[in-house]
């Protein structure tokens, strides 16, 4: 069977190894490449918009062109855009879509726990911290305008990025242990994080250590998502079901 994964996270490459065990024909499709992944399938990058007028247009002539039987979704939990563009490009075809979504943490267990939905919700938050620590990337530089003078933000990104006053930039890829996490917050005087909820235990050793040190923890809330034609919270699951799928 000819099928599409939408990857980005540890899960959708491990789904990509399975499936190719299993003798179907992958191929595994990631935005950016900040780490290749090693999979014996071919790796579509940069998006598709390059084959239409758009990204939905754009992956539904790829669909059309690959022959693909079946699409799936497995980005990130906080890639709803890309989520979006998957449904609408299977609009009026025989594809279906299947999504996998990581489960999340669980916030009980999260000592000193803020939810919060968009950034600019977030900014009054965390207005009394010092250095609050942001470990959601880059994206937190489009609000550094609004960063307020008694602060120091530090930011984590897989990408070296322009300085900018009050801005003390770390690059780093995943995945951390506990003892990176402490070592990380204790040297630059961090007093709050500022994470999403991404899920995957083994990506939670910032939440391990922010308990730790008794730091506040403030989580975006998950964007809601068009749903897909089918979803599974296990790898496994899909496995099972694909070999009923014809």
């Amino acid at each position: 069977m000819n099928i599409l994964v939408l990857g980005g996270i540890a899960e959708s490459k491990q789904l990509a190894v399975r499936l190719v065990d299993q003798g179907h024909d992958v191929v595994y499709s990631i935005v950016g490449m900040v780490r290749r992944p090693e999979l014996d399938c071919p790796i579509h990058t940069g998006g598709f918009s390059q084959y239409g007028n758009d990204g939905v247009s754009g992956l539904k002539a790829y669909l059309d062109k690959q022959s693909i039987e079946l699409l799936i979704d497995a980005t990130h939990p906080y890639a709803a855009e890309m989520s979006a563009h998957a449904m609408a490009a299977i609009q009026d075809s025989d594809v279906p879509c299947w999504r996998f979504e990581r489960p999340g943490w669980d916030r009980s267990q999260i000592e000193k726990f803020h939810g919060y939905r968009e950034f600019a919700d977030l900014l009054p938050m965390i207005e009394p911290f010092q250095r609050p620590f942001f470990s959601i990337g880059a994206s937190a530089l489009s609000y550094a305008h609004r960063r307020p003078g008694h602060q120091q933000w530090v930011v984590r990104s897989a990408r070296p990025f322009d300085d900018r006053e009050g801005i003390i930039q770390i690059n780093g890829i995943g995945p951390f242990s506990i003892q990176d996490e402490l070592a990380l917050m204790e040297h630059y005087k961090v007093d709050a994080l500022v994470s999403k909820d991404s899920g995957c235990s083994r990506v939670s050793a910032k939440l391990d250590a922010a308990n730790q040190l008794g730091m506040p923890v403030f989580l975006q809330d998950r964007p809601k998502l068009v749903p897909a034609h089918r979803e599974f919270d296990s790898i496994d699951t899909i496995m099972t079901e694909i070999v009923l799928f014809r």
